[in-house]
């Protein structure tokens, strides 16, 4: 009668209560807002007070909340065995009646009462001979052995943890810690015992190095002051600082420092962090030319002049610097000069790819792009009797006639589809996914472009700096280019089109269940990607320098 009309609760609390309950599993977690549970709540209310005359509605209440109480049930049970009351069968049958037999032998089970447990084995269709033997062991064995069992079978793996520490049985612990990967658990349990806490602690540093999740193996090891291994994991995280500075409390014979902090800066500068490259080369390798040459590279100009400054290094002005400057103009020119020259072929040729699918659509997705001088890259997409038995070019690669599924479609294996995907990635010329790759590459142009504006900022600075206005005046004048270039193309390129569908205005035109398989599945893909609704990006604006405008 009380069904819950809401379909889930802000928190998300009713839908995670339906599945429990729908598992038939109990919760520690309060449900009071649920509509079932404030009914078997209010009847609790009143017939625990009226006494056991009311005893199978009362084990209803608990047993119909939303997760079921199967422990407030079972322990009302062992109050009335303790008490001798006659009623404990008669109660033992209701609950097993509601409720799931092999899930109230476990709930019991956790409860560490081994009589409730077998009086509910007794109404299951369990055999005697699998539960009264482990019963009558586990009534053999001290308290809190017993319920380590208990947890153990249950996989109650964190409880159990904590009966084995009870027991003081570290060394037991220590290898259920490793079995079950608890290591959290067991470190809380050792908190305030510092010396066992750094044998779990050492054993969850070399745990999380075996996982490569080296940084907090880093920590996790210079807490226990073994900066040796600190080193080591720091070094695998490509955490140089941290690394740096465990090898100095090892500490490392001064060679071995500088081979670690040459081989770090190395690395810094591969994965092109020149500033952090250059702090290693400076700090630790006292190389000013180094750290001259690697702050070029990343165009940090005004930092490298600010180093030669500091320790007076005059003379790598111009020996270094200058040639940077000049090794970086031209090397940024011709970049520039790339992306212009990508921008004129591809917005061109995508405008007649859009122009020639427009005109003549079925040709278009039967890759028979303009005359067909290019061979299209889609043999797998060749034209079936789907496509020539009329339509609209939709059901080209549908699968759909007249609303129906052909059962003359090709039927694509997954090598088709794999084979497919790699011709989507390609965007080979005059293929079907031509225009697909070209938006994405302009799109990752575009993204390039804006990545640079600050490195070409800081190379006109340092190239005015240096009195070298007419390259300064270059790279600006080509970085504007790029930049007038992107933004005139961003509403042509990412143009969002709505595609004519077998039935327009009616259904959509890229319905999932439409969706063919195999190969042809990969251009409804691409087809259903080009036409989902998306942002352009945004071309950021390229503050020019004064002196040179």
């Amino acid at each position: 009668m009380y069904k819950e009309t809401l379909k889930e609760l802000p928190d998300g609390t009713h839908r995670q209560a339906k599945e429990t309950h729908t598992n038939g599993l109990s919760s520690d977690t309060p449900y009071t807002t649920l509509k079932v549970n404030r009914i078997c709540d209010a009847f609790l209310d009143v017939l625990q007070s009226l006494g056991s005359k009311h005893l199978q509605n009362v084990i209803t209440a608990h047993v119909c909340k939303m997760p079921p109480d199967l422990t407030a049930g079972l322990t009302l049970i062992a109050d009335l065995r303790k008490q001798q009351d006659g009623q404990v069968e008669k109660a033992v049958e209701h609950i097993c009646f509601l409720a799931d037999v092999n899930k109230l032998y476990d709930h019991a089970l956790g409860l560490y009462d081994l009589d409730v447990a077998l009086l509910v084995a007794q109404q299951s269709q369990k055999d005697p001979r699998e539960y009264l033997p482990y019963l009558q062991s586990l009534q053999e064995l001290p308290e809190l052995r017993k319920q380590f069992a208990i947890d153990n079978d249950l996989r109650r793996h964190s409880k159990a943890l904590v009966h084995l520490h009870a027991l003081d049985a570290f060394d037991e612990l220590r290898a259920y810690t490793v079995k079950h990967e608890l290591y959290s658990n067991a470190i809380s349990l050792y908190r305030y015992r510092p010396a066992r806490l750094n044998e779990l602690t050492k054993q969850y540093a070399e745990f999380l190095s075996s996982r490569n999740r080296f940084r907090e193996a880093g920590i996790a090891f210079e807490y226990l002051s073994d900066y040796g291994s600190a080193c080591d994991a720091y070094r695998a995280a490509n955490m140089w600082r941290e690394c740096l500075s465990s090898a100095t409390l090892i500490p490392m014979p001064d060679e071995e420092l500088l081979s670690l902090a040459s081989s770090l800066a190395d690395g810094l500068i591969e994965s092109k962090d020149f500033v952090a490259a250059a702090s290693v080369q400076l700090d630790y390798l006292h190389d000013v030319e180094s750290v001259v040459r690697t702050l070029c590279k990343g165009y940090f100009f005004a930092e490298a002049m600010r180093v030669v400054g500091l320790h007076h290094r005059r003379e790598i002005l111009e020996s270094v610097i200058d040639q940077g400057l000049v090794e970086g103009s031209a090397s940024m020119t011709e970049m520039l000069a790339e992306m212009k020259t990508q921008l004129g072929a591809q917005v061109p040729r995508l405008r007649e790819l859009r122009v020639k699918k427009a005109e003549d659509p079925l040709a278009f997705f039967d890759g028979v792009v303009g005359d067909g001088a290019d061979i299209p890259d889609n043999i797998s997409l060749a034209p079936t009797d789907t496509s020539t038995s009329g339509g609209t070019f939709m059901t080209r690669y549908t699968n759909r006639s007249n609303g129906t599924f052909s059962t003359t479609a090709t039927h694509k294996t997954s090598k088709n589809r794999r084979r497919e995907e790699r011709k989507r990635a390609r965007g080979k010329k005059g293929s079907v996914y031509e225009e697909e790759y070209l938006v994405n590459s302009i799109d990752r142009l575009i993204e390039r472009a804006n990545s640079i504006g600050e490195e070409v900022q800081r190379l006109v600075e340092g190239l005015m700096r240096r009195t070298m206005r007419e390259r300064a005046l270059a790279v600006e004048n080509a970085m504007m280019e790029v930049v007038e270039a992107c933004k005139a193309c961003v509403d042509e390129v990412f143009q969002v089109e709505i595609p004519v569908g077998p039935k327009s205005g009616e259904d959509a035109a890229f319905d999932e269940d439409a969706r063919p398989s195999g190969g042809d599945g990969v251009l409804w893909d691409a087809e259903a990607e080009r036409t989902r609704k998306k942002e352009p990006p945004l071309v950021k604006v390229f503050q020019r320098l004064s002196l040179l405008s």
